[in-house]
Protein backbone atom coordinates (compact mmCIF):
# COMPACT_ATOMS: atom_id res chain seq x y z
CA UNK A 1 0.00 0.00 0.00
CA UNK A 2 2.77 2.45 0.87
CA UNK A 3 4.44 1.79 -2.53
CA UNK A 4 1.41 3.20 -4.39
CA UNK A 5 0.62 6.90 -4.75
CA UNK A 6 -1.88 7.95 -2.10
CA UNK A 7 -5.23 8.63 -3.76
CA UNK A 8 -7.50 8.55 -0.69
CA UNK A 9 -6.86 9.74 2.87
CA UNK A 10 -9.12 8.24 5.54
CA UNK A 11 -9.43 10.50 8.58
CA UNK A 12 -10.65 9.32 11.98
CA UNK A 13 -10.99 11.76 14.90
CA UNK A 14 -10.60 10.07 18.27
CA UNK A 15 -11.20 10.84 21.92
CA UNK A 16 -10.98 7.78 24.19
CA UNK A 17 -12.10 5.62 21.26
CA UNK A 18 -10.10 2.57 22.38
CA UNK A 19 -13.22 0.38 22.70
CA UNK A 20 -14.00 0.56 18.98
CA UNK A 21 -11.14 1.98 16.94
CA UNK A 22 -9.27 -1.32 16.72
CA UNK A 23 -12.15 -2.90 14.81
CA UNK A 24 -12.33 0.12 12.53
CA UNK A 25 -8.61 -0.04 11.75
CA UNK A 26 -8.75 -3.80 11.24
CA UNK A 27 -11.43 -3.31 8.58
CA UNK A 28 -9.39 -0.56 6.93
CA UNK A 29 -6.31 -2.76 6.77
CA UNK A 30 -8.17 -5.29 4.60
CA UNK A 31 -9.52 -3.13 1.80
CA UNK A 32 -9.75 -4.77 -1.64
CA UNK A 33 -8.47 -2.05 -3.95
CA UNK A 34 -5.69 -1.15 -6.35
CA UNK A 35 -5.81 2.47 -5.23
CA UNK A 36 -3.28 3.72 -2.72
CA UNK A 37 -4.72 5.00 0.55
CA UNK A 38 -3.60 6.16 3.98
CA UNK A 39 -5.32 6.22 7.37
CA UNK A 40 -4.88 9.26 9.60
CA UNK A 41 -6.02 9.02 13.23
CA UNK A 42 -6.18 12.37 15.00
CA UNK A 43 -6.31 11.55 18.70
CA UNK A 44 -6.74 13.64 21.85
CA UNK A 45 -7.40 10.83 24.33
CA UNK A 46 -6.35 11.22 27.96
CA UNK A 47 -4.75 7.76 27.98
CA UNK A 48 -2.20 6.11 25.61
CA UNK A 49 -4.55 3.26 24.70
CA UNK A 50 -5.57 4.60 21.29
CA UNK A 51 -1.92 5.31 20.43
CA UNK A 52 -1.02 1.73 21.41
CA UNK A 53 -3.75 0.33 19.16
CA UNK A 54 -2.71 2.53 16.23
CA UNK A 55 0.91 1.35 16.56
CA UNK A 56 -0.25 -2.16 15.62
CA UNK A 57 -1.30 -1.00 12.14
CA UNK A 58 1.44 0.13 9.71
CA UNK A 59 -1.17 1.87 7.53
CA UNK A 60 -1.96 4.35 10.31
CA UNK A 61 -0.43 7.80 10.62
CA UNK A 62 -1.16 9.00 14.16
CA UNK A 63 -1.44 12.69 14.97
CA UNK A 64 -1.46 13.17 18.73
CA UNK A 65 -2.97 16.33 20.19
CA UNK A 66 -2.50 17.14 23.87
CA UNK A 67 -5.66 19.23 24.23
CA UNK A 68 -9.12 17.79 23.68
CA UNK A 69 -10.81 18.90 20.48
CA UNK A 70 -14.28 18.55 19.03
CA UNK A 71 -14.61 16.06 16.14
CA UNK A 72 -14.83 18.77 13.48
CA UNK A 73 -11.48 20.24 14.49
CA UNK A 74 -9.92 16.77 14.53
CA UNK A 75 -11.13 16.20 10.99
CA UNK A 76 -9.72 19.56 9.90
CA UNK A 77 -6.32 18.68 11.36
CA UNK A 78 -6.35 15.38 9.49
CA UNK A 79 -7.35 17.07 6.23
CA UNK A 80 -4.42 19.47 6.47
CA UNK A 81 -2.00 16.57 6.92
CA UNK A 82 -3.55 14.34 4.24
CA UNK A 83 -1.62 13.33 1.13
CA UNK A 84 -4.59 12.13 -0.91
CA UNK A 85 -6.64 14.18 -3.37
CA UNK A 86 -9.76 12.64 -1.83
CA UNK A 87 -10.73 12.66 1.85
CA UNK A 88 -12.90 10.08 3.58
CA UNK A 89 -14.13 10.98 7.06
CA UNK A 90 -14.99 7.93 9.16
CA UNK A 91 -16.05 7.73 12.80
CA UNK A 92 -14.02 5.50 15.12
CA UNK A 93 -17.02 3.20 15.64
CA UNK A 94 -17.53 2.52 11.90
CA UNK A 95 -16.24 -0.65 10.22
CA UNK A 96 -16.03 -0.27 6.45
CA UNK A 97 -16.86 -3.08 4.07
CA UNK A 98 -13.74 -4.39 2.21
CA UNK A 99 -14.91 -2.75 -1.01
CA UNK A 100 -15.46 0.72 0.48
CA UNK A 101 -12.18 2.41 -0.53
CA UNK A 102 -12.38 1.10 -4.08
CA UNK A 103 -16.03 2.12 -4.42
CA UNK A 104 -15.36 5.61 -3.06
CA UNK A 105 -12.53 6.35 -5.49
CA UNK A 106 -14.52 5.03 -8.44
CA UNK A 107 -17.59 7.09 -7.51
CA UNK A 108 -15.36 10.16 -7.22
CA UNK A 109 -13.83 9.39 -10.62
CA UNK A 110 -17.31 9.65 -12.12
CA UNK A 111 -17.46 13.33 -11.21
CA UNK A 112 -18.87 13.25 -7.67
CA UNK A 113 -16.87 15.68 -5.53
CA UNK A 114 -18.74 15.31 -2.22
CA UNK A 115 -20.88 12.36 -1.22
CA UNK A 116 -21.94 10.12 1.61
CA UNK A 117 -21.96 6.37 1.95
CA UNK A 118 -24.33 3.86 3.49
CA UNK A 119 -24.27 3.43 7.26
CA UNK A 120 -25.95 0.34 8.67
CA UNK A 121 -26.21 -0.52 12.35
CA UNK A 122 -23.73 -3.20 13.46
CA UNK A 123 -26.51 -5.38 14.86
CA UNK A 124 -24.22 -8.28 15.80
CA UNK A 125 -22.47 -6.14 18.41
CA UNK A 126 -25.26 -4.06 19.94
CA UNK A 127 -27.48 -4.81 22.92
CA UNK A 128 -30.74 -3.25 24.01
CA UNK A 129 -33.01 -0.84 22.17
CA UNK A 130 -31.10 2.46 22.55
CA UNK A 131 -28.59 1.76 19.71
CA UNK A 132 -31.51 1.25 17.33
CA UNK A 133 -33.17 4.47 18.44
CA UNK A 134 -29.96 6.46 17.93
CA UNK A 135 -29.20 4.87 14.59
CA UNK A 136 -32.73 5.18 13.24
CA UNK A 137 -33.03 8.82 14.28
CA UNK A 138 -29.72 9.98 12.82
CA UNK A 139 -29.09 7.59 9.90
CA UNK A 140 -32.48 7.12 8.30
CA UNK A 141 -31.24 8.30 4.89
CA UNK A 142 -28.27 5.95 4.47
CA UNK A 143 -29.63 2.45 3.85
CA UNK A 144 -27.49 0.26 1.62
CA UNK A 145 -30.61 -0.85 -0.25
CA UNK A 146 -31.48 2.73 -1.12
CA UNK A 147 -30.68 3.89 -4.68
CA UNK A 148 -28.18 6.67 -5.38
CA UNK A 149 -29.71 10.08 -4.84
CA UNK A 150 -29.01 13.76 -4.34
CA UNK A 151 -28.88 14.94 -0.73
CA UNK A 152 -29.38 18.25 1.09
CA UNK A 153 -26.75 17.40 3.74
CA UNK A 154 -24.40 14.57 4.69
CA UNK A 155 -23.17 12.82 7.83
CA UNK A 156 -19.47 13.06 8.70
CA UNK A 157 -19.62 9.54 10.15
CA UNK A 158 -19.01 8.39 6.57
CA UNK A 159 -18.42 11.25 4.17
CA UNK A 160 -16.13 11.63 1.16
CA UNK A 161 -15.01 14.93 -0.33
CA UNK A 162 -12.34 16.28 -2.65
CA UNK A 163 -9.54 17.65 -0.47
CA UNK A 164 -9.14 20.90 -2.38
CA UNK A 165 -12.88 21.57 -2.12
CA UNK A 166 -12.81 20.86 1.62
CA UNK A 167 -9.89 23.17 2.32
CA UNK A 168 -11.14 25.94 0.05
CA UNK A 169 -14.40 26.01 2.03
CA UNK A 170 -12.54 26.12 5.39
CA UNK A 171 -13.70 22.71 6.61
CA UNK A 172 -15.87 22.08 9.63
CA UNK A 173 -16.78 24.71 12.17
CA UNK A 174 -15.68 24.04 15.74
CA UNK A 175 -19.12 23.21 17.16
CA UNK A 176 -20.00 20.13 19.24
CA UNK A 177 -22.81 18.70 17.11
CA UNK A 178 -24.24 19.24 13.65
CA UNK A 179 -20.93 20.48 12.22
CA UNK A 180 -21.47 18.14 9.27
CA UNK A 181 -24.95 19.54 8.59
CA UNK A 182 -23.62 23.10 8.79
CA UNK A 183 -20.69 22.36 6.47
CA UNK A 184 -22.52 20.37 3.81
CA UNK A 185 -25.51 22.71 3.72
CA UNK A 186 -23.00 25.54 3.28
CA UNK A 187 -21.54 23.64 0.33
CA UNK A 188 -25.00 23.09 -1.15
CA UNK A 189 -25.79 26.83 -0.90
CA UNK A 190 -22.54 27.50 -2.76
CA UNK A 191 -23.76 25.30 -5.61
CA UNK A 192 -22.01 22.02 -4.84
CA UNK A 193 -23.95 18.84 -5.54
CA UNK A 194 -24.23 16.46 -2.59
CA UNK A 195 -24.91 12.83 -3.42
CA UNK A 196 -25.44 9.48 -1.73
CA UNK A 197 -24.05 6.19 -2.98
CA UNK A 198 -24.96 2.79 -1.53
CA UNK A 199 -21.70 1.31 -2.88
CA UNK A 200 -19.62 2.68 0.02
CA UNK A 201 -20.84 0.75 3.05
CA UNK A 202 -19.95 0.80 6.73
CA UNK A 203 -21.34 -0.74 9.91
CA UNK A 204 -21.69 1.64 12.84
CA UNK A 205 -21.71 0.58 16.48
CA UNK A 206 -23.81 2.72 18.82
CA UNK A 207 -23.57 1.96 22.55
CA UNK A 208 -24.97 5.03 24.33
CA UNK A 209 -27.61 4.47 27.02
CA UNK A 210 -31.07 5.85 26.31
CA UNK A 211 -30.52 8.94 28.47
CA UNK A 212 -27.55 10.00 26.37
CA UNK A 213 -29.35 9.23 23.14
CA UNK A 214 -32.19 11.56 24.12
CA UNK A 215 -29.66 14.21 25.15
CA UNK A 216 -27.99 13.97 21.74
CA UNK A 217 -31.35 14.35 20.03
CA UNK A 218 -32.16 17.41 22.15
CA UNK A 219 -28.81 19.04 21.26
CA UNK A 220 -29.44 18.15 17.62
CA UNK A 221 -32.68 20.13 17.69
CA UNK A 222 -31.14 23.06 19.57
CA UNK A 223 -28.17 23.39 17.22
CA UNK A 224 -30.23 22.85 14.09
CA UNK A 225 -32.14 26.05 14.80
CA UNK A 226 -28.96 28.16 14.75
CA UNK A 227 -27.55 26.40 11.70
CA UNK A 228 -30.64 26.41 9.51
CA UNK A 229 -33.26 28.85 10.82
CA UNK A 230 -31.66 31.58 12.94
CA UNK A 231 -30.83 33.87 10.01
CA UNK A 232 -34.24 33.59 8.37
CA UNK A 233 -36.75 36.44 8.48
CA UNK A 234 -38.64 36.60 11.78
CA UNK A 235 -41.95 35.89 10.01
CA UNK A 236 -40.57 32.65 8.59
CA UNK A 237 -39.23 31.73 12.03
CA UNK A 238 -42.61 32.31 13.64
CA UNK A 239 -44.38 30.22 11.01
CA UNK A 240 -41.84 27.45 11.54
CA UNK A 241 -42.37 27.53 15.32
CA UNK A 242 -46.14 27.38 14.92
CA UNK A 243 -45.88 24.44 12.53
CA UNK A 244 -43.16 22.64 14.52
CA UNK A 245 -45.46 19.96 16.05
CA UNK A 246 -46.66 18.99 12.56
CA UNK A 247 -43.11 19.11 11.20
CA UNK A 248 -41.93 16.86 14.04
CA UNK A 249 -44.72 14.36 13.40
CA UNK A 250 -43.82 14.31 9.71
CA UNK A 251 -40.14 13.74 10.57
CA UNK A 252 -40.95 10.63 12.61
CA UNK A 253 -43.31 9.31 9.94
CA UNK A 254 -40.57 9.79 7.35
CA UNK A 255 -38.01 7.96 9.50
CA UNK A 256 -40.45 5.09 10.00
CA UNK A 257 -41.40 4.93 6.32
CA UNK A 258 -37.81 4.90 5.09
CA UNK A 259 -36.83 2.08 7.40
CA UNK A 260 -39.86 0.01 6.53
CA UNK A 261 -39.16 0.49 2.83
CA UNK A 262 -35.47 -0.39 2.73
CA UNK A 263 -35.04 -2.91 5.57
CA UNK A 264 -35.28 -6.69 5.76
CA UNK A 265 -38.24 -8.37 7.48
CA UNK A 266 -36.21 -8.88 10.68
CA UNK A 267 -35.17 -5.23 10.75
CA UNK A 268 -38.75 -4.08 10.20
CA UNK A 269 -39.80 -5.87 13.37
CA UNK A 270 -37.09 -4.01 15.27
CA UNK A 271 -38.26 -0.76 13.71
CA UNK A 272 -41.78 -1.34 15.04
CA UNK A 273 -40.32 -1.89 18.51
CA UNK A 274 -38.47 1.42 18.39
CA UNK A 275 -41.51 3.53 17.43
CA UNK A 276 -42.48 4.54 21.02
CA UNK A 277 -38.89 5.62 21.73
CA UNK A 278 -38.65 7.50 18.43
CA UNK A 279 -41.79 9.42 19.39
CA UNK A 280 -40.20 10.35 22.74
CA UNK A 281 -37.05 11.34 20.84
CA UNK A 282 -39.14 13.54 18.58
CA UNK A 283 -40.36 15.36 21.70
CA UNK A 284 -36.76 15.98 22.79
CA UNK A 285 -35.85 17.21 19.28
CA UNK A 286 -38.82 19.59 19.20
CA UNK A 287 -38.03 20.84 22.72
CA UNK A 288 -34.46 21.57 21.65
CA UNK A 289 -35.72 23.68 18.76
CA UNK A 290 -38.20 25.53 20.98
CA UNK A 291 -35.47 26.15 23.56
CA UNK A 292 -33.22 27.67 20.90
CA UNK A 293 -35.96 29.94 19.55
CA UNK A 294 -37.25 31.22 22.89
CA UNK A 295 -33.98 31.50 24.85
CA UNK A 296 -31.49 32.41 22.09
CA UNK A 297 -28.66 30.93 24.17
CA UNK A 298 -26.69 29.81 21.13
CA UNK A 299 -25.26 26.51 19.94
CA UNK A 300 -24.81 24.03 22.77
CA UNK A 301 -21.28 23.62 24.09
CA UNK A 302 -21.67 19.98 25.16
CA UNK A 303 -21.39 16.86 23.00
CA UNK A 304 -24.23 15.19 24.98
Amino acid sequence: MTSKPVVLSIIIPSFNAQAHIGNSLEALSHQHTDFGYEVIVVDCSDTPQVSDICSQYPIVKLIRETQRFLPGKGRNIGAEAAMGDLLMFVDADVELFPSAVDAAVRFYSNGNKVFGGSLELNEEKVTGISPYVEHYFFNHESHKNRPPSQRSNLSSALMIIERELFLTNNGFKDIPRMQDTEFTERLAKAGEKLTFTPTVVGLQLHDSPMRRVMSKIFINGNNLYYIRYKEQHIIKQLVFVLLLPAITAFKILRIFARHMKYQSAHQRIKTLQTVPFLIVGAGYWMTGLYRAFFTNQGIGTARE
